[in-house]
């Protein structure tokens, strides 16, 4: 029986998820456990777009502790002989093949269609959402999060900008619409703005630039916005400005603060430990928040283990 295989440390197609190698002892912790599989036929060591999924898709920190928080990840190479091979003919699954991802119960029966042909991390997170909700769990809020940030690094989030009294209220106003899902407070020639980014798929830009007017805000056309030193001005008045956090954290946090909501449903359970740890504020940087947080978050990691 084969034991855990973490990472790119040894293998770059895998990400940063610790993989079991043996089927039936995934089985067996599932059933244990109550968790259902992910089961990843890989090719190790792979193509490019084999290592581009485990680089770009399984390193996500919260697309990680997602898949050891809610499943039993699995890993069978489909390039090897072996146990690897036995596997791999069960399902019915090509060798030397692009990454397929399949998601088991415990008694291994099929909880959804397979993700195959697809290798963005959207992809990845979109179907595992249908097996949670499939499963009827509640999908976290923090995941939920993290396809809007997916979302807008997939460059199918639009953008706008519009001139703000404030754009520090303004920041909070705008993030109120529900197809908002990141907000930066900036300048153009001297007038104070804010930048968003919106789903498109919520609202139509006529309709975000509606509820902007209704705020007082007036849409502007301008490549020339300049970020303020001081973005997300009520979030850098919490603990919560030492966490790694997405962009559509950053916003959602900077709106719950002055309005008093937990923060709870939009953190992921580590970085509740870490909030709530003694040496957070000596560990994180004060402008942890605004790296990216696939550097911030292995940064912390070694701080608070």
């Amino acid at each position: 029986m084969q034991n855990n295989s973490v990472s790119f440390r040894e293998h770059q197609e895998l990400g940063e998820v610790a993989w079991l190698r043996d089927f039936e002892r995934g089985l067996a912790a599932a059933a244990e456990q109550g968790k259902p599989i992910l089961l990843l036929f890989q090719e190790v060591p792979g193509c490019s777009t084999c290592v581009n999924f485990g680089q770009d898709v399984l390193t996500h920190p919260l697309m990680v502790e997602m898949i050891t928080g809610h499943f039993i990840p699995v890993a069978i190479f489909n390039n090897h002989p072996g146990r690897d091979a036995e596997i791999l003919s069960r399902f019915g699954e090509p060798s030397w093949n692009n990454p397929v991802v399949r998601f088991l119960g415990p008694d291994g029966t099929e909880l959804a269609a397979k993700l195959a042909n697809r290798y963005d991390a959207l992809g990845l997170h979109a179907k595992i959402i249908i097996v949670l909700e499939g499963l009827g769990g509640d999908v976290p809020g923090y995941f939920r999060l993290l396809g809007r940030d997916l979302l807008v690094e997939s460059g199918l989030a639009e953008n706008a900008i519009y001139t703000t009294p404030c754009f520090w209220s303004g920041e909070t106003s705008l993030a109120q619409h529900p197809a908002i899902v990141t907000t930066a407070a900036g300048w153009i020639d001297g007038e104070e703005v804010v930048q968003v980014d919106f789903d498109p798929r919520v609202a139509s830009r006529s309709e975000v630039d509606r509820y902007a007017r209704t705020e007082g805000f007036a849409p502007l056309e301008s490549s020339l916005f300049q970020l303020d030193a001081e973005p997300q001005f009520y979030l850098r008045k919490h603990a919560a400005r030492y966490l790694p956090l997405t962009k559509a954290q950053r916003t959602q946090i900077n709106l719950a603060v002055p309005y008093r909501t937990p923060l709870a449903d939009i953190l992921s359970p580590q970085q509740c430990a870490w909030l709530a740890h003694p040496r957070l504020q000596h560990a994180g940087g004060s402008e942890a928040y605004r790296e990216d947080i696939r550097q911030s978050w292995p940064a912390l990691a070694t701080q608070l283990p």
